[in-house]
């Protein structure tokens, strides 16, 4: 209840085992925030200045970036970390070629005694007790607040100011680009967005509705209910996919998108007809308007909208130039592809499973309601933008 009087907190996990020969760290929190810089500096700091102790790798500023895109902590530094407790979690280094040893062993029956090591648990508790006596020595503790990157190399930290002027910048393309496409008179613009926005529409509020149905799994049993999220990626109903769920959610989705199409397209088929210009200024602009909801919300997930600039190469083109604008698209997907790609060990442990696991994390609620609103928004309108709307 009192997280101002907790100087840090402390994880250890994963750690001991034979092949150990340094200390990783994670940072994230449990569905928001981010362990603070010098936290990880003074436990490095610390290592450093004592004698013969193991190193403490701090996190590469493209891993920082990613943690903080997708704040999902697997270790039990996230809670505190979420409080607002300065927090990190102590794992154990190897080199690469134990990679697929350490993930086995790790949350596994097999992990016995057999495996421990005194000397690697030594290694591990001495860089932790480093950190203890440094930080019990100090008087006063920085205050950090906001997302940040921090380069080793050049010891320099990026944050605040300078750091929004870059996803701001990159937010820039999508509000110009719908300015510039179709030309510049506002007013015609906007008058050719009303049809445009029934036609995504057509496709949003089905992806809306499938999510939804989701919910409502959870809520019959269909899938199971988590009080936060599985404790691992190694939980049994991560792992065996429900096939009964697989289906009624894509027959759903099928279901939705007909009778949303067909809604659509007795609209518009009143209604004069819907532009191609129209219809990429209007995508571009609502991918803008969701880029800034993200970047209040958690503005390092604007990752998953850097794929989306294939999009800007889509045209409207007809006959088989029809085919390089869905090549376009699926090069856009990307914004989901770079999700599972980044949580490497799953997609090279599990390959397609990780749809399944994904499919949990969108009922579970793992993933929140407006990053939902939000993602679905922007794959109706790479949607909107390959399909061809009705014509009068």
């Amino acid at each position: 209840p009192n997280v101002e009087n907790i100087i840090a907190g402390i994880s250890l996990d994963n750690v001991g085992r034979y092949y150990h020969d340094s200390t990783n760290m994670e940072l994230v929190g449990q569905f928001s925030g981010y362990g603070p810089n010098w936290l990880a500096l003074t436990a490095k700091d610390a290592a450093d200045a004592a004698d013969g102790l193991w190193q403490v790798n701090l996190r590469l500023p493209l891993d920082q970036a990613l943690d903080q895109a997708v704040p999902v902590s697997m270790m039990d530094q996230g809670p505190m970390v979420a409080a607002g407790i300065p927090a990190l979690g102590f794992a154990g280094g190897f080199p690469p070629e134990f990679s697929d040893m350490n993930y086995n062993l790790w949350h596994d029956p097999g992990d016995t005694m057999e495996f421990q090591s005194a000397d690697a648990l030594q290694g591990t508790g001495l860089v932790t007790e480093a950190l203890i006596r440094q930080l019990l020595s100090m008087k006063t503790f920085p205050e950090e607040t906001g997302p940040y990157l921090y380069f080793d190399s050049s010891k320099q930290v990026l944050r605040g100011f300078p750091l929004y002027l870059i996803f701001i910048g990159f937010l820039g393309f999508f509000f110009l680009g719908s300015y510039f496409v179709g030309g510049t008179d506002l007013k015609q613009k906007v008058a050719g967005w009303s049809g445009a926005f029934i036609h995504f529409l057509g496709f949003w509020l089905p992806l809306v509705a499938t999510i939804f149905l989701l919910y409502l799994f959870v809520e019959v049993g269909i899938l199971v209910e988590y009080d936060l999220y599985p404790a691992t990626t190694k939980d049994p109903e991560m792992l065996n996919p429900d096939w009964l769920a697989v289906s009624l959610f894509f027959g759903g989705l099928a279901l939705f998108l007909i009778v949303g199409r067909r809604l659509a397209h007795k609209y518009l088929r009143q209604q004069d007809t819907v532009q191609y210009e129209a219809m990429k200024s209007l995508a571009l602009l609502l991918i803008g308007l969701t880029g800034l909801y993200i970047l209040i919300v958690n503005p390092f997930s604007l990752l998953f909208l850097v794929p989306v600039l294939f999009w800007f190469l889509i045209s409207g083109r007809k006959g088989i130039g029809k085919l390089f604008d869905l090549i376009f698209f699926l090069l856009g997907g990307l914004v989901l592809y770079a999700l599972i790609y980044f949580f490497g060990f799953q997609i090279l442990r599990y390959g397609i499973l990780f749809l399944w696991m994904f499919l949990n994390m969108f009922a579970t609620g793992t993933i929140g309601f407006g990053a939902l609103m939000a993602g679905t928004a922007v794959i109706a309108a790479g949607l909107a933008l390959v399909v061809t709307p009705p014509q009068k």
